[in-house]
């Protein structure tokens, strides 16, 4: 009886020291993801706050694809409004890697794939038109978009920007050539900007880039629309650092607009 006791007590020790093991495993486990989570949310608020450098840094640091979206966001808006012009090449190329890098890590996740868009779309934006389309930046931007909405329909940044790229398209090339080289045309970028109008509610950054957009399409047949759009984007309140940005430039296209 007591060798069975014995025997029994070993066994129940074993599996206690087994269970112990593999409850510390999950502990740790669970305190890194937490430790992540923290980290990410750290370099969102440096995102918020405008800090666009330490953003960058915090989130690169994570080593996840949360944390490098967070990263390719504050390059991006970084290398395109605030950043000199001789920096900003070198702040968007390192969006474009971190971008990519994040993509494979979670290929799945729409708010990875659209700051990838995000990177390549902005970088399409700082060269030349021409090396745009030599480069392929232009059809690339417009693919990644799709692949957004493949995985998100309903998610506004990726549907504004691809409202804005056939707006782009457009007003860089005219509609013939905008149609007959890339499929550009005025009724795509109507239906995505209605759609985000629909999806957003008020939102400042929403009504600036669709008023831009529609009056890249056409100034003298959207302006009335586009005037009341940059009215409603001045009566909101700027809510993060690049609404802030979003604001004052809103503020003088909206003058601008009034005096001309």
């Amino acid at each position: 009886m007591k060798r069975l006791f014995a025997a029994g007590a070993s066994r129940w020790d074993s599996g206690a020291i087994v269970l112990w093991a593999v409850v510390c495993m999950f502990a740790t486990a669970s305190a890194h993801v937490l430790a992540q989570d923290d980290s990410t949310e750290a370099a969102r608020s440096a995102l918020a706050a405008g800090n666009w450098q330490e953003a960058a840094d915090l989130g690169e640091a994570t080593g996840t694809a949360a944390g490098w979206a967070v990263a390719v966001d504050a390059l991006s808006i970084h290398a395109h409004y605030v950043a000199p012009e001789e920096e900003a090449e070198a702040l968007l190329q390192r969006a474009m890697q971190l971008a990519e890098e994040a993509v494979l890590l979670d290929p799945t996740d729409p708010e990875v794939r659209f700051q990838l868009a995000h990177a390549v779309g902005r970088y399409a934006q700082y060269v030349s038109p021409l090396q745009a389309f030599a480069q392929g930046l232009v059809s690339r931007s417009r693919e990644l978009l799709e692949d957004v909405l493949e995985l998100d329909p309903d998610m506004v940044p990726a549907r504004l920007q691809l409202g804005s790229w056939h707006a782009d398209v457009i007003g860089q090339a005219g509609p013939v050539i905008a149609r007959m080289t890339h499929s550009a045309t005025e009724d795509s970028a109507l239906e995505h900007y209605d759609r985000v109008l629909e999806l957003a509610g008020d939102d400042l950054g929403v009504y600036a880039e669709v008023a831009r957009g529609l009056l890249r399409l056409d100034r003298d047949e959207y302006r009335d629309r586009a005037q009341d759009l940059l009215s409603r984007a001045v009566a909101l309140e700027p809510q993060d650092a690049l609404e802030r940005i979003l604001h004052d430039q809103v503020v003088r296209e909206l003058a601008e607009l009034e005096n001309n």
